[in-house]
Parts: structure tokens; C-alpha cells; sequence
């Protein structure tokens, strides 16, 4: 009787446990797109919100990627505001926050993320 009591007592602390432990509520919430920081604006703004268009379907730009995609939503504003400024470097650093996000179709390839290449949404960013 004892031992089936501590049986019981066991199953409830683990029960309790899994309702509050923080990693199991984490994974449990849906998907969801980083929201774009008050201080981008403008430009900047505007590649953020064709960025979240295109990529949300995939499900994989989260929280932790928000400094790069931010560095790509600078980078590729001041590449369509001002193309002829823009140095082999800057392009180069563009090219591999792309990558990094999967905005590149050879990106999603090696991700094995199924897009129709004639369907690729980004391929009119010249990506």
C-alpha cells in the first residue's frame, strides 16, 4: 500500500512538473513571426513586412533570427535606395544574411524546404 502511494505521489509531482515547466509551454504555442522593432521604419520596414509575406509559410524566421533579419532589412533598403553606393562587400554581406534566413533558393534547397521554383515568391528580389 505504502509503495502504490508513493507511486501516486510520483505521477502527480511529474504531472505538475510538465504543466509548469517552461520548455513544454515554449514549444507548445504556435508559430510565430518576429514582430518588427519600433526603430525600423521606412525602407526598412517595408523589406520586414515582404520578408514575414514570403517566409511565414516555412516557419522558421523565430525570435532568435531578428538581429539578422534586421542587418538584411538595412542592407537591402540602402541596396534599393541607393544601388550605385553599394560596394561588393555590402553585397556579399547581403548575400549571406540571405542565406542565413533562407531567402535564397539554394538556401531552402539544402534546407529541404518544397517550393516550385517558377513559384518562388522571392525570386523577384533577385534572390
Amino acid at each position: 500500500m505504502n509503495k502504490t502511494i508513493r507511486t501516486l505521489d510520483r505521477i502527480r509531482e511529474d504531472a505538475a512538473k510538465q504543466q509548469t515547466d517552461p520548455l513544454k509551454s515554449k514549444t507548445d504555442k504556435a508559430y510565430s513571426f518576429p514582430s518588427c522593432p519600433r526603430h525600423i521604419k521606412g525602407a526598412e520596414k517595408k523589406v520586414w513586412s515582404e520578408v514575414r509575406k514570403e517566409m511565414e509559410v516555412f516557419e522558421l524566421i523565430t525570435g532568435a533570427d531578428k538581429a539578422i533579419l534586421e542587418q538584411y532589412c538595412f542592407l537591402m533598403a540602402q541596396l534599393r535606395e541607393q544601388p550605385s553606393e553599394f560596394t561588393a562587400s555590402l553585397h556579399a554581406q547581403l548575400r549571406g544574411l540571405a542565406n542565413d534566413l533562407y531567402l535564397t533558393p539554394e538556401s531552402r534547397r539544402k534546407a529541404k524546404l518544397s517550393i516550385a521554383e517558377d513559384d518562388d515568391p522571392l525570386k523577384k528580389y533577385g534572390l
